[in-house]
């Protein structure tokens, strides 16, 4: 049974909406959440949507190897919920300090799992998450927690750095003309909410200019990728407060929308996660995989939204796969 660990008398600065108008924050009590959780909560009070706040606790193996029971395993799951209570004020203490109102609810299970079936109940319209610690031991140990949830989930994810503060001003969509990818521009920019800059950007990979063609590969490229970019702003419908700039870079994608993004100080890099299916979901995207392991800022990954077809569905797109 799910433990709602509440700290506060009623009429707290946490907002409470309806549940269907909820974003789902996951935390493990670490410093590595610290980040998803200010940036969640400012959202939420931004925006005057409910922030579920959750942690999931690993289930503890009930059995040893050779298939002997382990004493008191029920009482250890207990201490560990116990454990990550107290974690959990502390990182209140750290986060939102004077905060009085902190309700997290406290499930065992799965930690992927739980957070995918936490937001596919509540209908969640993002998962905020850390995006944790990065290199081989991560992988070795499976504990890319981001990369297992975006992998699962049907919902947007954004993966937050532990240093990061407040809503997002600025934001990089990377754009290869697929619905996954203006999915996440989409996303992107209601997360701006009215006020920003929003840069559509298109990746297109160094190639040999033919022989004789008097122009820059920029202006090859530019010429032909801009009008498409264009088309996705007016799709997009975007507000008059955002100001919008179209991108046209040339190279390795992860690299180059990391290196922009460092060079305009951008707080958040958005891209399509190419999940079509259960198969194309667990194949996640090289791109969005290298900007998650890579980013030192807030990356969207989206699933394409049902329904939602490209703004230049005629147009054959960059496979970044």
């Amino acid at each position: 049974m799910p433990r709602v660990h509440d700290t506060a008398a009623p009429g707290g600065a946490w907002p409470l909406t309806p549940a269907s108008n909820t974003i789902v924050v996951a935390t493990d009590a670490t410093t590595d959440s610290d980040g998803a959780v200010r940036v969640g909560y400012a959202l939420a009070q931004r925006d005057g949507v409910f922030a579920d706040l959750f942690s999931a606790v690993e289930p503890l193996p009930l059995f040893y190897p050779d298939g002997t029971p382990i004493p008191d395993a029920e009482q250890l799951v207990f201490f560990a919920r116990e454990a990550r209570d107290v974690a959990l004020l502390a990182q209140r203490d750290r986060t939102h300090p004077g905060i009085k109102q902190w309700p997290v609810t406290v499930n065992v299970g799965a930690r992927v799992e739980t957070i995918v079936e936490r937001a596919e109940r509540h209908d969640a319209s993002v998962i905020l998450l850390g995006l944790g610690t990065h290199g081989a031991a991560a992988r070795l140990s499976r504990r890319e927690t981001a990369l297992g949830v975006i992998r699962g989930a049907h919902k947007p994810v954004l993966a937050v750095p532990s240093d990061a503060w407040g809503v997002p001003h600025s934001v990089l969509a990377a754009l290869d003309f697929t619905a996954s990818s203006e999915h996440a521009a989409r996303v992107a920019l209601d997360l701006l909410a009215g006020e920003g800059t929003l840069y559509l950007a298109h990746i297109t990979p160094r190639v040999p200019i033919p022989q004789g063609d008097p122009r820059t590969w920029g202006e090859i490229t530019t010429s032909a990728i801009v009008p498409k970019l264009e088309a996705i702003g007016r799709h997009l419908d975007v507000p008059p407060g955002i100001r919008v700039e179209y991108v046209v870079l040339h190279g390795d994608p992860a690299h180059e929308l990391l290196t922009f993004a460092d060079e305009r100080e951008i707080d958040l890099i958005a891209a399509g996660s190419h999940g079509r299916s259960a198969l194309g979901r667990l194949v996640l995207g090289s791109v969005s995989t290298k900007l998650i392991r890579t980013a030192n800022r807030m990356v969207l990954v989206a699933p394409p939204r049902p329904g939602l077809a490209p703004a230049d569905a005629e147009s054959p797109h960059t496979d970044w796969r």
